[in-house]
């Protein structure tokens, strides 16, 4: 009796000693994880032509509108992009988008962007509200002093966003027809997220 619970006790304890080293492995290096929650602004400034000739804006929006983007990293593959518009006509609704970047000799148009905007990047409605200070803004029109602001989330890094996509920020004038094709119709045409 005390040989068959010796051998039970022994085959125990070596049952549980194979178990456990059976069970360890090399220690594992972690994956490294990206620094989610970075974020970056960027300001843009009217369209005074920063694209070249017969490109600065011509029509009858005030010309004191200016507008920032907001990009935040939600996640590894998933970040907020935001826009908000200052000094915006009341009640006004902008179309906000980005155009890949392509080389104008490719393009139906000869413009410096693919002429269907990315949705898969940016394209917002904003309608511009607050605090109306009633001021004309030189062209009659009723200029809103806080803002039209919005955002989308995208499927894209932070990386491709900030340093790797090539596009542009283009904010159409909600007081004209919209026009991918016509550079002048445009409040804001810059680089996409760039300084």
């Amino acid at each position: 009796m005390k040989i068959l619970k010796s051998l039970s006790l022994s085959a125990f304890i070596l049952t549980g000693a194979f178990a456990f080293t059976a069970c360890q492995t090399e220690p594992m290096t972690p994956e490294p994880t990206p620094a989610e929650g970075r974020s970056m602004t960027y300001s843009y400034n009217f369209n005074i032509g920063q694209l070249g000739d017969g490109t600065a804006y011509n029509g009858n929006h005030p010309t004191n509108m200016t507008g920032t983007m907001i990009i935040t990293e939600l996640a590894a593959n998933r970040c907020l992009v935001q826009v908000e518009l200052h000094n915006t006509v009341e009640g006004a609704v902008y179309m906000v988008h980005a155009h890949d970047a392509a080389d104008p000799a490719t393009t139906p148009n000869g413009t410096p962007y693919i002429e269907t905007p990315n949705s898969e990047v940016l394209t917002l409605a904003l309608t511009s509200r607050g605090h109306d200070h009633g001021h004309g803004g030189g062209h009659g029109h009723r200029v809103s002093h806080i803002t039209a602001k919005g955002g989308q989330e995208v499927n894209r890094t932070f990386e491709y966003l900030t340093s790797n996509y090539q596009g542009f920020l283009v904010v159409h004038d909600p007081l004209q027809a919209i026009s991918t094709t016509d550079l002048t119709t445009y409040l804001v045409v810059s680089p996409f997220a760039r300084d």
